[in-house]
């Protein structure tokens, strides 16, 4: 979490007080995936309260003394028996102090009648390297493998009417089937939604392109949208994968194989529909080379190949350049290409 987490904005979001202004700063800090799980559990928190109790002789300018003095009683009272403390709350500036205290891991909240114990949710992250592929295991017994550079945000328990995990990056899904309870990928401002099946979903923080694809079962992708409930996109079935250009705000559906989804889990090289930029990062990566393309437009190129992990890269650019019309050499680490044109 950010030192510079904008706490008193976060509490005017949610109170509906924000500016114009304010509401741009505000879903601009959204963007981050931390930031919105961050946010999302605070209006969770937020909503399972009452209405606050507002005193109009309130004085602002004493938010931050009330801040301080609050964080302070909190610490006391946790560290004297590790139990919740509540107390009231007087407006957007002290609602602040309690999302605060929030984010920090305490609880305190307050309600005019009632007293109930409310859960505080932990989130787990996991973020996986430049040569590595992680293997997770949910709390409901889904599987996730979440592919390289890529990163991945989950409760360490499923609570409420949804199971909710938010992912930046590339993994591949084996949900654990439950009618009751739908599990939910979200992602560039894209959902999908399953009660049970294996999926891969693709959508890297930088690239203009993201990607739903079904090995088995249904999804559906539906677009989140700043106000109301999201837009379904489509309904995705086997063999089908969902193409997003969140660049240009336009989708459309290719027929896969089976075998070629999160194919990558098993360090095969699967390329489908990827420019070459992204074949040329990926290749980098597993033969530790430096690749020099010089012509520039070969890597907005579309590539559809697949290779088996036993692959030399002599091979995979032999088969590339047969198909792209490309000259290279290999000399030690470094590679260059020349020429080339799209198919």
């Amino acid at each position: 979490m950010s030192d510079h987490t904008p706490w008193p904005l976060i509490a005017k979001y949610i109170a509906g007080e924000c500016s114009e202004a304010e509401k741009l700063t505000m879903e601009w800090w959204l963007e981050e995936v931390d930031n919105k799980i961050l946010f999302e559990q605070i209006k969770s928190a937020w909503l399972q309260q009452s209405a606050f109790e507002i005193s109009e002789d309130f004085n602002p300018e004493s938010g931050l003394s009330k801040l301080n003095a609050l964080i302070s009683d909190a610490e006391d009272s946790v560290h004297a028996d590790g139990k919740q403390s509540y107390f009231r709350t007087y407006s957007w500036l002290v609602a602040a102090s309690i999302l605060f205290l929030i984010g920090f891991g305490y609880f305190f909240i307050a309600k005019k009648q009632s007293d109930p114990k409310i859960k505080n949710v932990a989130f787990i992250k996991k973020v996986s390297g430049n040569d590595q592929i992680l293997s997770i295991i949910l709390s409901d017994g889904s599987k996730v493998w979440l592919n390289k550079n890529s990163k991945i945000i989950f409760p360490d328990q499923f609570a409420g009417k949804q199971r909710e995990v938010f992912l930046e990056g590339e993994a591949f899904f084996e949900v654990i089937p439950n009618p009751n309870k739908p599990f939910v990928v979200k992602c560039n401002s894209v959902s999908t939604r399953v009660l049970g099946t294996s999926f891969n979903v693709k959508a890297y923080k930088n690239d203009q392109m993201s990607s739903v694809s079904v090995a088995t079962g249904k999804v559906e992708v539906s677009k989140e949208i700043k106000e109301g409930n999201p837009i379904r996109i489509t309904q995705l079935t086997p063999q089908q994968e969902l193409v997003i250009d969140t660049e240009k705000d336009e989708t459309y559906i290719d027929i896969v194989s089976a075998s070629g989804i999160g194919a990558w889990r098993k360090d095969q090289l699967v390329f489908r529909n990827n420019t070459y930029a992204e074949v040329i990062a990926r290749l980098e990566a597993n033969y530790e080379v430096e690749i020099d393309l010089k012509k520039e437009a070969l890597a907005h190129c579309s590539v559809m190949a697949s290779f088996n992990e036993n692959a030399s890269l002599e091979q995979v650019l032999k088969l590339l350049s047969i198909s792209n019309h490309f000259s290279y050499t290999i000399d030690g680490k470094q590679v260059t290409i020349r020429g080339g044109v799209c198919r």
